[in-house]
C-alpha cells in the first residue's frame, strides 16, 4: 500500500514529521503538495509572503527531485486533488502536518467528510501544540508567563530524519509564477531573503554570532541584532526543533551566551502560545479576546489610515518602522509594538483592518502571531498590556534609536536633520530647517496628532467600555 505525505507548511524535507510518519508506515510514500488555488483567492495575502513561499516551494521540489524522492505538485482545489493522487496511488492513507487557523480546520474536514481514506495529522510547526500546556485545571492559559514556565520544563523532541522510501512515477503540474497568481513586485520593495532551507540554516547560523548580545541588543532596530529567521519557520525551510537545538547545543559550547539564548527562545514559547490560543479560541480572527473591547466602535478615516500606512505621519519612529516594512517585507519587532500602538491609541484605527495590512505586506506573517501580536498592542487581547499602557511615539524613538540611525535608514528626508531634532524635526528653527534640506509640512509632515489629547482620549474610550 501507499502513505501519502501531504506537504502544506513545512517545505523541507529533514525533519517533516509528516514525510517522516509516511515512511515508517510504508516503503511507498507520495510527498505531495497542492497549489491551492482556493487559499489564494480567499485569503489576505501579499507579494513578500506569497515570493517567500513560492521560491521555498519551488527550492524544495529541486532538492527532492535531485534525490529521487520527486515532490508531486498539482494546483487547484485541494481536496479534488488530493482525491485524485489517492486514485492514482490507491493509497490507503494520508499524513498532514497540524496547523492551527480555521482555514485548515474546515480542509480537514472536507477531506474526512468527502474521501474514503484515513487521514491523519500530526505535530511538527510547534514544541506543544492545542492543549498539551494546560492549566492545574486542565484548560488553555490565557497568561502566557505560567504557559512559558511550563513550556521551558517539558522534555522537547529533537530532529529526526525519515526512513527510506520510494515515490510511484506521478505527473506534477507547473507551479504557477507569482504573475500567474496575481502577484506584483512592489515598486519600493527591496528583496532581502533567501526564501529555501539553504537560506534557512545560513540564517540561523549568522545568528550564532549575535545571539551572545540578543538580550542588550533585540530592542536597538538600528543594529541587525535579531535572527530574521520567523519566515524561515512560518513556511517550514527549518523547523523549530533545529533552531532550538542549536542553540542548545551553542549555549553548551559558549555557556557565556545562556542569557541570549533563554531570551530568544522566549519567543518560540511565545509563537507556541499564540498557536494555542488560536486554535482554543478561533473566533479572535474577526473579534477581540477580552470581550468587553468587542463592540469598540473603531475609527473608519481612510485618510489617518493611509498616512500611518505610507509611514507620513509626522511621528519619524513610526515612520521609519512603517517605511522598513514597505521597503523590505518586514519590521524590527520593537518597531512593529510601537507602531501598532500608535494605530490603536492615537489613531484609534479598527484592528482588522491593521492586521489585513500587515498580512500583505509582511514576509512572515503567521496569523495566529499577527492577530496576538496586533491585539497585545490594541490592549484588547489575551495577556495584553493593560489599555492605560500607552506607548510615546516620541519617547520610543529616543529611547530605542537614540542617535536616530534607524530613522534616518528609512526616512531619507530627516538624513540631515541634527541629532536634537531628529526625534521631533516639528520643533527645527526656520534656519535649521532650510540648512538640513528638510522644511516641515512640505519635505517631511507635521505630526498628524497631538499624542497627549489622543492618549487622554484613548483613555476614556476604554474606561467607558470596560466593564
Amino acid at each position: 500500500m501507499t502513505v501519502v505525505s501531504w506537504i502544506r507548511r513545512s517545505l523541507r524535507d529533514f525533519d517533516n514529521t509528516s514525510i517522516k510518519k509516511a515512511s515508517r508506515e510504508d516503503d511507498e510514500v507520495v510527498p505531495f503538495y497542492c497549489v491551492d488555488t482556493d487559499y489564494f483567492r480567499e485569503e489576505e495575502l501579499g507579494y513578500p509572503r506569497v515570493k517567500f513561499w513560492r521560491d521555498s516551494l519551488k527550492s524544495l521540489k529541486e532538492r527532492m527531485d535531485e534525490k529521487g524522492k520527486d515532490l508531486v505538485v498539482r494546483k487547484g482545489n485541494p481536496v479534488e486533488k488530493l482525491e485524485k493522487v489517492v486514485e492514482e496511488t490507491n493509497a490507503n492513507k494520508v499524513v498532514v502536518n497540524q496547523d492551527y487557523t480555521p482555514y485548515f480546520r474546515q480542509l480537514v474536514k472536507r477531506v474526512r467528510e468527502q474521501l474514503d481514506v484515513e487521514l491523519e495529522t500530526v505535530k511538527d510547526v510547534v514544541m506543544f501544540d492545542k492543549k498539551e500546556i494546560t492549566t492545574n485545571k486542565g484548560t488553555p492559559y490565557k497568561v502566557f508567563t505560567y504557559f512559558m514556565k511550563k513550556w521551558f520544563e517539558r522534555e522537547k523532541r529533537k530532529p529526526e530524519r525519515h526512513r527510506d522510501y520510494v515515490v510511484p512515477d506521478l505527473e506534477s503540474d507547473r507551479i504557477p509564477s507569482l504573475e500567474e497568481l496575481g502577484f506584483y513586485k512592489p515598486e519600493e520593495l527591496v528583496w532581502q531573503w533567501n526564501p529555501s532551507r539553504k537560506g534557512g540554516l545560513e540564517r540561523l547560523e549568522g545568528f550564532k554570532e549575535k545571539i551572545g548580545f540578543y538580550k542588550e541588543r533585540r530592542d536597538q532596530p538600528s543594529i541587525d541584532g535579531t535572527s530574521k529567521i520567523s519566515p524561515h519557520l512560518k513556511f517550514g525551510t527549518v523547523s523549530i526543533r533545529e533552531v532550538f537545538w542549536e542553540m542548545e547545543d551553542l549555549k553548551r559550547e559558549k555557556p557565556e551566551y545562556s542569557d541570549g539564548v533563554k531570551e530568544w527562545q522566549e519567543e518560540l514559547a511565545w509563537r507556541d502560545f499564540y498557536f494555542q490560543v488560536l486554535w482554543n479560541w478561533p473566533e479572535t480572527v474577526n473579534n477581540a479576546f477580552l470581550e468587553d473591547f468587542r463592540d469598540i466602535n473603531w475609527s473608519k478615516n481612510d485618510k489617518l489610515f493611509e498616512k500611518w500606512a505610507k509611514g507620513k505621519t509626522g511621528f519619524p519612529f513610526i515612520d521609519a518602522g512603517m517605511r522598513q516594512l514597505r521597503k523590505t517585507g518586514w519590521m524590527h519587532n520593537r518597531a512593529r509594538m510601537a507602531v501598532t500602538s500608535f494605530a490603536a491609541k492615537d489613531l484609534w484605527l479598527d484592528w482588522r483592518k491593521v492586521h489585513d495590512y500587515f498580512s500583505r505586506n509582511f514576509v512572515d506573517a503567521e496569523l495566529s502571531s499577527m492577530i496576538g501580536g496586533v491585539q497585545w498592542a490594541y490592549s484588547i487581547g489575551t495577556d495584553a498590556q493593560p489599555y492605560f499602557r500607552i506607548f510615546n511615539p516620541w519617547t520610543q524613538g529616543e529611547k530605542h534609536d537614540p542617535d536616530g540611525d534607524y530613522i534616518r535608514r528609512f526616512v531619507p528626508e530627516l538624513e540631515k536633520v541634527p541629532d536634537e531634532y531628529i526625534h521631533r524635526p516639528y520643533e527645527m528653527p526656520v534656519q535649521v530647517q532650510k540648512k538640513s534640506g528638510c522644511e516641515i509640512g512640505v519635505d517631511y509632515p507635521k505630526p498628524m496628532v497631538d499624542h497627549e489629547k489622543r492618549r487622554k482620549k484613548a483613555l476614556e474610550n476604554f474606561k467607558r467600555m470596560k466593564k
